[in-house]
């Protein structure tokens, strides 16, 4: 019998599978996971791989903390505590594509000081920015030539959610490949 494992994956947020690592009060859509991702990956049989949480990981954050903005984060080790995850996961990244392994790109949660893509929540603006894990994360690939497309999801921007899901599908032509 041949083997039916699916040898596509997606790099998910930790707050995207475990809502209850959120800062108090942020997590107002879903009660335990983003949906519409997690659905995603069930109708299109994409693996997904769960990222450490930097926030609940740093000395300064924790599971019961209040919501900081980045530029706190930035002064109490965040970017530390990132740089060490980023690290791993940009390796894990390296041995699942030289195993074969699609990797078709990295689901951020836009707003949060750690892993937004696009938008950073600047107490009553929106800035375009990037959280800081994303910002080490990327750092690390590139350091590995490996070129991964990012996307930010929003639980108020459903539609763009699922095109920009859809659309690490469109790119999707075999195996990942590691940067000439």
């Amino acid at each position: 019998m041949a083997d039916a494992r699916s040898r596509r994956c997606i790099f998910v947020s930790h707050c995207m599978l475990a809502q209850c690592v959120m800062a108090e009060g942020v997590a107002k859509h879903f009660a335990a996971m983003v949906k519409p991702v997690v659905q995603f990956c069930l109708d299109n049989d994409i693996n997904i791989m769960q990222m450490p949480c930097p926030e609940s990981l740093c000395a300064a954050g924790g599971l019961a903390r209040i919501p900081h903005g980045k530029a706190w984060y930035e002064q109490n080790g965040l970017r530390e505590t990132s740089s060490s995850i980023a690290k791993g996961q940009a390796a894990y990244v390296q041995r699942l594509i030289e195993g074969g392994i699609e990797v078709l790109g990295v689901v951020g949660i836009d707003f949060s000081p750690a892993c937004a893509v696009n938008y950073l929540n600047k107490g009553r603006s929106i800035i375009r920015g990037e959280g800081i894990y994303v910002e080490e994360l990327k750092r690390e690939l590139a350091a590995l030539d490996i070129e991964l497309p990012f996307i930010g999801v929003a639980a108020k921007w459903s539609k763009k959610m699922i095109r920009d899901l859809e659309a690490l599908l469109s790119r999707s032509v075999g195996t990942s490949a590691v940067a000439a």
